[in-house]
């Protein structure tokens, strides 16, 4: 084909609506070997309905990773699915057909692509106001909508967009009002505030959801999560439900493990855990979630401390290691698991190890605002505990409280800060550090008139002012 006939090709392929031309960029997609592993455990556990669009996000994976062979049968398996739909109609594969007709263009079967092309223009030719090869269905809003929640976090603003363009044309269908609830209650887990009941989009999704589709489990499991501490006797009927309608689906069971977790009921979660576990090996989740259970196991050790003998409190730091450890490798991007890692490593002695893991998270060039402010709010608990590190703790704190959001790491680290400053100037009425630490703090917070107030107690004590205490703060963080 000359250079000009693939170029108009290129520009049709263009024109299709699928995975190719829905801006993805591999780079900004993490963990691609664990988002499969994930997409095979759901078509292993749940309904069918959902398998064409896992199989078409599969393939594209698979592309990405240089597998174009394993996309295409990807692609035969989606199709395959879809034809056996009822009712099944032909749009349902224009989303597949896209894909087919990319794939083999990398694979550099012209004809082949000429032919999905060709495929995608006859269906769109029905379509009332479509153009040659795309048109603004619900299915293809859908489509794209639940790859981009399965791709990742960052991707949830627009796959909440998606879903709602998709509901706009088709209100009552099960697929699209699951999703759509699922990534509601994905981005109010991220709110720093928690979201009331009443007024919570995803709840009131959940609960639409339900309506539609009453023995949909993982609806009932997000629903009573989202009602645990407000509406105890309907949350715990609706776990109840769940673990009945769905006690081997681990994408299930392990919600149902958090919940009884948050209840103070270790045990009967560790159970449930284990069972998941043994059905997914290699989900990074439940293996986060057993290593959180020992963790907490440990806290109550460490408050009866006098109590538990020594080699008891280390084998539950030693099951702590190995669950959060497995989680990190099997999901390296599971920042929560990384950083329990970390405290874990700590509890242990292991303090190399810990810092490694501090320090690595924190180069992260890729490092949400958020998470950096959980980090270096840990690594000053890390540095003053631990390493018995006081000046580069307080330099830690201080990063993680500059970063203005409402979070409990931020309400952390300034209380540490405060309890530093009191303790040392219980030792020391003249150390200039501790008022310089209250100025700090102050200005944070917003009461200038306090800031100065102590930032003239610090100079009026130390010729080592506040400029230079900050100096060196920047010089621990190295920023």
């Amino acid at each position: 084909m000359s250079t000009p006939q693939r170029t108009d090709l290129e520009a049709s392929l263009q024109e299709l609506e699928c995975h190719f031309t829905w801006d993805f960029k591999k780079d900004e997609i993490k963990d691609l070997d664990n988002i499969s592993e994930k997409l095979l455990d759901r078509v292993k556990f749940f309904h069918s309905r959902y398998h064409s669009t896992y199989f078409n996000i599969l393939a594209f994976i698979s592309h990405l990773e240089g597998q174009n062979e394993t996309a295409l049968e990807f692609l035969r398996k989606a199709e395959h699915v879809l034809r056996d739909e009822k009712p099944f109609l032909e749009k349902h594969l224009l989303v597949t057909y896209g894909n087919y007709a990319w794939v083999y263009y990398h694979i550099g079967n012209l004809s082949e692509v000429n032919t999905y092309l060709g495929k995608v223009e006859d269906i769109c030719r029905s379509i009332p106001r479509s153009s040659r090869y795309s048109a603004n269905l619900p299915i293809v809003y859908g489509e794209k909508a639940w790859t981009l929640l399965k791709l990742g976090a960052r991707y949830y603003p627009s796959s909440k967009e998606s879903f709602q363009k998709a509901l706009h044309g088709d209100p009552d269908n099960l697929s699209l009002n699951s999703g759509y609830a699922v990534v509601l209650y994905r981005l109010e887990g991220f709110r720093r505030r928690k979201v009331k009941t009443e007024s919570s989009e995803a709840v009131k999704q959940l609960r639409k959801v339900l309506r539609l589709e009453p023995n949909n489990s993982e609806a009932m499991v997000f629903l009573a999560l989202k009602l645990q501490w407000n509406r105890k006797e309907e949350s715990r009927n609706l776990v109840e439900n769940a673990l009945r309608v769905s006690p081997d689906v681990p994408q299930v069971t392990r919600y149902v493990a958090k919940y009884f977790r948050a209840e103070g009921a270790i045990d009967k979660s560790l159970e449930i855990l284990k069972k998941a576990v043994e059905l997914a090996p290699r989900s990074s989740f439940l293996h986060h979630q057993i290593g959180l259970c020992y963790k907490q196991e440990l806290a109550e050790m460490k408050i009866n401390e006098q109590q538990v003998p020594l080699d008891e409190k280390m084998a539950k730091v030693a099951e702590c290691i190995h669950y959060f450890k497995k989680s990190v490798e099997i999901k390296p991007s599971n920042l929560h698991a990384k950083v329990n890692l970390a405290e874990a490593y700590g509890e242990n002695r292991q303090l190399e190890e810990a810092e490694k893991i501090y320090t690595d998270v924190l180069e992260d060039p890729f490092l949400g605002v958020s998470d950096k402010q959980y980090t270096l709010n840990n690594y000053a608990l890390f540095l003053l505990f631990k390493k018995k590190n006081e000046p580069s703790a307080i330099c830690h704190f201080k990063a993680a409280y500059e970063i203005q959001l409402r979070t409990s790491s931020r309400v952390q680290a300034g209380k540490k800060l405060k309890q530093i400053a009191k303790q040392r100037l219980k030792t020391n009425t003249g150390d200039s550090e501790a008022y310089e630490i209250f100025s700090f703090v102050y200005m944070q917070d917003g009461q200038k008139k306090k800031a100065m107030e102590y930032s003239l107690k610090a100079k009026q004590f130390s010729s080592f002012n506040a400029e230079d205490l900050s100096a060196l703060c920047d010089e621990k963080l190295n920023i």
